[in-house]
């Protein structure tokens, strides 16, 4: 009877070893899963980060502007608005001045 026990014992502890590195190899396949994922994802931000750095340039935003028709202003014209009335149902148009009248007037 002790000598079947013993068996029994030595038998459970064999099959729980093999259990236990088929969980252990199965963690390790699903780590180098997760390993991959994060190359992939850091390559794609660093791709990301080239494209930003490329649609950032201002040349080509220049150039884009250029292709786009726009073109800088002959003059440039001050915008005043008067705050009293932001918020209310009727807003009085803003009041437009050349530049050079702007800076003589007294407004700041």
């Amino acid at each position: 009877m002790p000598l079947a026990l013993f068996v029994v014992a030595v038998m459970v502890v064999f099959f729980l070893m093999i259990y236990l590195r088929i969980a252990l190899d199965r963690t390790a396949f699903e780590l180098d899963t997760v390993r991959d994922q994060i190359a992939t994802a850091e390559s794609r931000q660093l791709d990301l980060r080239l494209e930003l750095a490329q649609l950032q340039d201002p040349l080509r935003i220049a150039n884009e502007a250029t292709r786009m028709g726009l073109t800088y202003p002959d003059q440039r014209l001050t915008l005043f608005v008067d705050s009293t009335t932001i918020g209310e149902a009727s807003i009085a148009p803003p009041v437009v001045e050349p530049l050079t009248r702007a800076l003589e007037g007294d407004r700041p």
